[in-house]
């Protein structure tokens, strides 16, 4: 299905444009929180690298609270060093087919080792980072022979658009490639002649142009064609971007026209664009950073004011005497200055204008307050807790109890995360695996097509500990209420309360047996406890069997008219 080349550029140009009242907030986050990071696709100069550090910044408390809340939600929500989702079942526990738990399991396994050998950390680290600074992040997700990719896309380089559901499902990436890149990457025959000449003549290898990458539901297109049975539900273009002449509106450049590159398409839309926190139906989140970036910019001109107080203390301003000028004044230390000693009363040289501490003091605290309101929207102190060596083995329960109230404020951002980011990008991993036959078989040829996830991250258990402490405290009533009133133990349904806990501290689903194979062991175990029953009345019966033989044994030997009981009985019934 061939697109159309004007139509396209023109998406872009209005998703561009609805993007554009981000655009001076974007190069102020990337001044005071994330340096390097924006790039600004409108820029003449777009295609050099930014320098990683602002020479303006004077006071980093910004810089180092994004690093802070970047690394914090890697380890607490994707952390490479302990297990951070399970794949689960939907549906019924009773009616998983047996030995399914145990697939899963490895499964899941199979997948944390596969996201291992990729790139997933390094880039999910950044997209933090992207997240806590920008409000919107962007992660595509490819797959070859070689296995699993992530490419992370830097903010101002990329649009997004959304559905009727509010999930985004259209990105546009630009990328300033070299004639030499092109040539490399794309089909020969769809590369423009001029592209291609460079490339062979060597004249001007190096020159750069625009290339969009753009990824759309291939239905948003369909009155262009007729859509083929064998096209993918999600169109990958690539194409060659045409400027456009202020004066005619015709599409110049050196290549003339825009031309596409490649076209394609996906099963599955393979972009991840999480955002912070959104309102109603925006495409693109608002951050943590742009909620204190006043206080960060004020925090700027305070430090600044401190610098020349302190400098002012340190080296103040002097006044010297008049004559003093032919011999010059050495204020280094050790330095000697000769005056007149006969001019008494007069100081040769003298500060004109010193601060004093108190000044100093009061600077010094109100930057300290304002940097605490920075760390506290940046969330700081709750991320801190994944980062101190000293308490490196925290559990989500000691998290849930310090920082319940943080945690609260972090709820939705955090499911936000999980339906935006990780569920996808596990689904995705499970299905590309399955595309290329990297997952374990299944057993009894088992069709899976109702995988889910569970998160199981120090951050996820934190959050469900409260859950996990209800049923706890629950059951320790029905166990103390039973002492009294046993009939109690009657309410509580333990195969139910065994399912919930474990669920809730996200146990490895291998850990509890088939529903056929526990109907098993207590019928094993009922059959076993009728037959202990039935052997101990036997056992009962052949006593007092026992007992009556032996009393007529005794009663058959007793001899009459002795004086014994049965005289005495004998003779009554005489």
């Amino acid at each position: 299905m061939a697109f159309d080349i004007t139509r396209l550029q023109t998406r872009y140009e209005e998703l561009r444009l609805e993007r554009s009242g981000f655009t001076e907030v974007y190069r102020e986050i990337t001044r005071l929180f994330a340096p390097g990071r924006y790039r600004d696709d409108t820029a003449s100069d777009y295609h050099l690298r930014p320098y990683p550090i602002d020479s303006k910044l004077v006071n980093s408390t910004g810089v180092l609270a994004l690093r802070a809340m970047a690394a914090g939600l890697h380890g607490g929500m994707t952390s490479p060093v302990r297990p951070w989702f399970r794949l689960v079942l939907q549906g019924n526990p009773s009616e998983i087919p047996e030995g399914l738990n145990a697939w899963l399991d490895l499964t899941t396994q199979v997948m944390q080792a596969v996201l291992h050998q990729s790139n997933f950390y390094s880039a999910v680290h950044g997209l933090y980072a992207d997240l806590g600074a920008f409000g919107t992040g962007l992660l595509v997700e490819t797959a070859d022979e070689d296995g699993i990719h992530f490419h992370l896309c830097n903010p101002g380089e990329f649009v997004i658009d959304i559905n009727s559901n509010n999930e985004i499902d259209t990105f546009y990436r630009r990328m300033h490639m070299t004639a030499r890149q092109i040539v490399d990457k794309f089909d020969n025959k769809n590369v423009p002649d001029f592209i291609k000449g460079q490339c062979e003549h060597t004249r001007n290898v190096t020159a750069r142009y625009d290339v969009i990458h753009a990824v759309f539901p291939r239905n948003e297109f369909k009155t262009l064609g007729r859509v083929a049975s064998t096209d993918k539900p999600y169109a990958s273009v690539y194409f060659l971007l045409g400027s456009s002449s202020s004066s005619t509106g015709e599409l110049t450049g050196l290549g003339g026209k825009p031309s596409i590159l490649e076209e394609g398409g996906y099963d599955m839309f393979p972009a991840f664009a999480p955002r912070w926190d959104i309102s109603n139906s925006d495409r693109y989140g608002i951050s943590p950073a742009m909620q204190v970036l006043p206080d960060c910019k004020m925090l700027q001109a305070m430090t600044t004011t401190l610098r020349k107080l302190q400098h002012k203390a340190a080296d103040p301003p002097l006044v010297v005497d008049q004559s003093l000028r032919a011999t010059g004044v050495r204020l280094t230390p050790g330095g000697l200055s000769y005056f007149d000693s006969t001019r008494t009363g007069v100081t040769p040289v003298a500060p004109i204008h010193q601060p004093d501490a108190q000044t100093l003091q009061y600077s010094m605290q109100a930057i300290q307050e304002v940097e605490e309101i920075i760390k506290d929207g940046m969330y700081v102190e709750l991320f801190r807790t994944f980062l101190d060596d000293e308490r490196h083995n925290v559990t989500a329960t000691e998290i849930s109890a310090r920082q319940s109230e943080k945690l609260v404020l972090l709820g939705p951002v955090l499911e936000r995360l999980h339906k935006e980011l990780l569920q996808p990008v596990i689904q995705r991993t499970f299905a590309l695996m399955r595309e290329w036959g990297a997952l374990p078989p299944p057993p009894n040829n088992v069709d899976i097509i109702n995988v889910d996830v569970a998160f199981e991250s120090v951050l996820a258990q934190a959050q469900r500990a409260s859950l996990s402490a209800n049923i706890e405290q629950g059951v320790v009533f029905v166990g103390n209420l039973a002492q009294m009133a046993p009939e109690a133990l009657d309410l509580l349904n333990a195969d139910s309360t065994v399912r919930a806990y474990l669920d809730r501290i996200a146990a490895p689903a291998s850990m509890l047996r088939e529903q056929n194979e526990v109907e098993a062991i207590r019928q094993q175990r009922a059959e076993q406890q009728a037959q202990q029953q039935q052997m101990a009345m036997g056992n009962q019966a052949l006593a007092e069997a026992g007992a009556l033989a032996d009393a007529a044994k005794t009663m058959g030997e007793t001899r009459l008219g002795q004086g014994s009981v049965l005289d005495n009985l004998l003779g009554g019934v005489q």
